[in-house]
């Protein structure tokens, strides 16, 4: 959902590297389109923070709390400098009143977020460490994946590492601990900054393992 550079000058706003938009427990009344940069939406959940998403341009969020009119659910840091659109309630229903094509964008992609939601739930209701990790590494190579002109998909080591860390809610040692089981197991390798992830088979092949190797034990 892009929107152009006069739509910017009249609601846009610009948020600092690290700048929190919003907090959960926030009254909403305005929701965002990033016109530039990211922002990540996390949750606290017992002492630790939960990376639940990260959006980059063209993306939009916080529509829920002025649908709804609830707390916002969940809180929005700028993951770099960015701009934003900021619309009000009024701003937004007015949009749909008189646009119903932007009634389908949003309930398509509030749809893609149930079912994504739906899976990263699944995952992180694992009890072994290297099946949330394994599981996460999936949803972060359907969405942020780069297919290598030779085979395999490409993530960025830091940005891998920063999200498994948020995602799963594990030290990032251990995180890496895990990633270093996926190399052995030749599930993946690392070449300077980049994860390079054979391919989606091998992660599911090594999912299964995992899984059944919850269910059976080493017997």
């Amino acid at each position: 959902m892009k929107m152009g550079e006069e739509v910017y000058k009249k609601f846009g706003r610009e948020y600092k590297a690290g700048e929190v938009i919003f907090k959960e427990g926030d009254i909403g009344d305005e929701m965002f389109i990033i016109y530039a940069g990211k922002v990540a939406i996390t949750k606290m959940s017992r002492d630790i923070e939960t990376t639940l998403a990260v959006f980059d341009e063209g993306e939009f969020f916080g529509e829920m709390a002025i649908i709804d009119n609830q707390p916002r659910s969940a809180t929005a840091r700028s993951v770099s400098a960015s701009k934003l659109i900021v619309l009000s309630s009024d701003i937004f229903e007015s949009q749909i009143s008189t646009n119903p094509k932007l009634i389908m964008r949003i309930l398509r992609k509030m749809s893609n977020r149930m079912r994504e939601a739906d899976r990263k739930i699944k995952t992180l209701l694992y009890r072994d460490n290297s099946s949330r990790i394994t599981g996460t590494m999936m949803l972060l190579c359907q969405k942020h994946g780069e297919a290598k002109s030779g085979g395999g998909i490409s993530l960025k080591k830091e940005f891998a590492l920063t999200e498994l860390t948020g995602m799963v809610g594990l030290p990032r040692p251990k995180v890496e601990e895990i990633i270093q089981t996926l190399v052995r197991a030749k599930v993946m390798e690392i070449q300077g900054n980049e994860m390079i992830i054979y391919s989606m088979e091998h992660l599911e092949r090594f999912m299964n393992y995992l899984e059944m190797k919850e269910q059976f034990g080493d017997a």
